[in-house]
């Protein structure tokens, strides 16, 4: 008997194949929802940092920024002065250290030049008196009167010493004098020095007095001011704290929209990698014979449908095999029967030997004296008892085997078709796979190029939108700053009206209350529709905080709009792997492990 036929192994190792492929995919989107979760509770964690550090920022910026700027100009001006008074104190000290020196050398001179007179008058009464003398015997010009008096005398070596005593008087005095008019120089010099440094001070106390009156005036002005004004003060302090609101919500939208930035990157980088993931599907498909649509942005039509069929060569050949096992199952079965129906005609034989031998029994009651014959006859028919019950056994045994032969060929040739029916279902059910697989993957193609474009589409508008807040920002702050340059030449201009106005009111000349000049005029607010260059204007028009305000809300807005279309492509990814892990179970149900 030839044993039943196995299937071939390609469909199981094929089977196989797939589930670990299956598996092994399943194992990396674990490992993807895992890295996407550790990623978003860093996301998460990174986004509390940041907020916590952006409070940390404003508190600084609001509160201990300005008290730390004031205290350091506070400190400053205070160094600033202090260095200031050291730097007087010691050009005083040096410039009385100076005039000390100065009158130190003065009186050292009026001393000498007191010793020199007397000496002078001396010298000049003893040559009196030796002109008086000798004035007879004297003959011819003389060079002085030294000279006259020793050349009268007659004594060379005297004559000589006077001469010398002469000469070194006449060089001392005059470098005496010449450091008379050197420390006199120096003195004048001293002098007008310390004279325009008074006049400095002077004049650096009078405009300190002006500043310290303008401030007065303002402060006056702005105590005793009309309700009008302090209304208009109060609009630019607001329109001041909207600006500066309008910037911070202008530098989050900027911060906001780097985040966004940020996650259009991440989702690229999903999307690039979801592709990836479409790409080796379609070549898992391809690899195994299973024949999908092309990359089209069409949907195929029942026509299309029904030509994509299961072209596995695998299954198909396998499901041949298992009908010609079947098929030689059952001719095996038939060639069982008709050795069974040999086997029912023997044992009819065997009946008629039993016949025989009553007819032999017959003919020993017949033949009685033939015994010769009786006992050949005996022995031969116990010789053919003997074949016949060996015959018999054997063909029990025979019939047994054939029997069960028979059993287990039913048995096969139902599990046969057992099997040839889970092939048929298993057909049907990867064709249904196959096709729910291949439109999963069309569909996945066509939304990961819908969310690239949309991507790149969110991008540029974000990019168009932060231009155009860069340019609103900068042109609302040029604006107030120039707003700024001509309240603070109006200021100056009017604090010097106003100086002009008190020093006035110290003038004899009094002027009327309804006088142009008087300062109750001057107090009244000015009129504010009408300008010396043409019609007013509010200043939230002059600075533009409308436009600006209208730019910051359409970033907001279009911020906004991409976190909803990234949430949106982030639940499309997330059905297409749900739609993904559905086909896999589906897949390990059919094909458990």
């Amino acid at each position: 008997v030839e044993p039943p036929q196995v299937p071939p192994p390609d469909a199981s190792e094929r089977i196989r194949e797939l589930e670990a492929s299956l598996e092994d995919s399943r194992r990396r989107l674990l490992e993807e929802r895992q890295v996407n979760a550790n990623f978003e509770d860093l996301l998460g964690a990174l986004r509390s940092e940041i907020q916590d550090h952006r409070n940390e920022r404003d508190n600084l910026r609001d509160e201990i920024v300005p008290q730390l700027r004031a205290r350091l100009e506070g400190l400053e001006s205070e160094a600033a002065d202090l260095q200031k008074l050291t730097y007087e104190n010691t050009r005083m000290q040096q410039e009385l250290q100076s005039l000390r020196n100065e009158n130190n050398t003065l009186v050292n001179a009026r001393k000498i030049q007191l010793d020199m007179q007397q000496q002078q008058m001396r010298f000049n009464s003893i040559a009196e008196e030796g002109w008086a003398a000798n004035s007879q015997v004297r003959v011819g010009l003389t060079r002085s009167n030294t000279v006259a008096r020793n050349s009268i005398s007659g004594a060379p070596r005297s004559g000589s010493r006077s001469r010398s005593n002469s000469l070194k008087d006449k060089e001392s005095r005059e470098t005496l004098a010449d450091r008379v008019k050197d420390v006199e120089t120096q003195r004048d010099a001293l002098h007008r020095a310390l004279k325009s440094l008074l006049e400095r001070q002077e004049y650096q106390e009078r405009e300190n007095v002006k500043r310290i009156r303008a401030l007065e005036l303002e402060r006056d002005r702005t105590q005793s001011g009309s309700p009008r004004r302090m209304g208009y003060d109060r609009n630019v302090w607001r329109l001041r704290e909207e600006i500066n609101h309008l910037r911070r919500r202008a530098d989050e939208a900027l911060l906001q929209k780097w985040q966004c930035e940020k996650g259009l990157g991440g989702l690229k980088m999903d999307l690039d990698r979801a592709e990836q993931e479409t790409s080796s599907l379609r070549q898992l498909l391809q690899e195994h014979d299973i024949a999908i649509p092309e990359r089209g942005g069409g949907r195929p039509n029942s026509d299309a449908r029904q030509e994509i069929q299961a072209t596995s060569a695998s299954l198909e050949k396998a499901y041949k095999d298992l009908q010609a096992t079947h098929a030689l199952s059952l001719a095996r079965i038939e060639r069982l029967e008709s050795r069974r129906k040999s086997s029912q005609r023997f044992s009819q034989l065997a009946v008629t030997n039993s016949e025989t031998e009553k007819a032999m029994e017959l003919l020993k009651q017949s033949i009685t004296d033939a015994e010769a014959e009786r006992d050949l006859a005996q022995r031969q028919a116990e010789a053919y008892r003997q074949q016949a019950d060996a015959l018999q056994e054997a063909e029990k045994g025979y019939l047994a085997e054939e029997q069960n032969l028979a059993d287990q060929l039913r048995e096969s040739a139902a599990r046969i078709e057992g099997l040839a029916g889970q092939v048929q279902q298993q057909l049907a059910s990867n064709g249904t796979l196959r096709e729910r697989l291949a439109e999963a993957i069309s569909r996945g193609e066509r939304e990961q190029k819908a969310s690239a474009a949309r991507i790149n589409e969110m991008q540029s508008k974000l990019k168009s939108l932060e231009d155009k807040l860069m340019t609103a920002q900068q042109q609302s702050e040029e604006a107030v700053s120039r707003h700024e340059e001509e309240i603070k030449s109006l200021r100056e201009s009017h604090n010097a009206q106003l100086q002009r106005m008190k020093n006035g009111l110290k003038s004899p000349n009094q002027f009327s209350p309804m006088s142009p000049l008087s300062p109750l005029f001057a107090g009244k607010s000015p009129r504010l529709d009408r300008t010396t260059s043409g019609r007013g204007m509010s200043i939230s028009q002059a600075t533009k905080t409308r436009s600006l305000e209208k730019r910051v809300e359409e970033l907001e807005n279009a911020l906004s709009d991409a976190d909803k279309e990234m949430q949106e492509v982030v639940g499309l990814m997330n059905m297409a792997q749900i739609e993904v892990m559905e086909l896999q179970s589906e897949r390990s149900a059919v094909y458990p492990l």
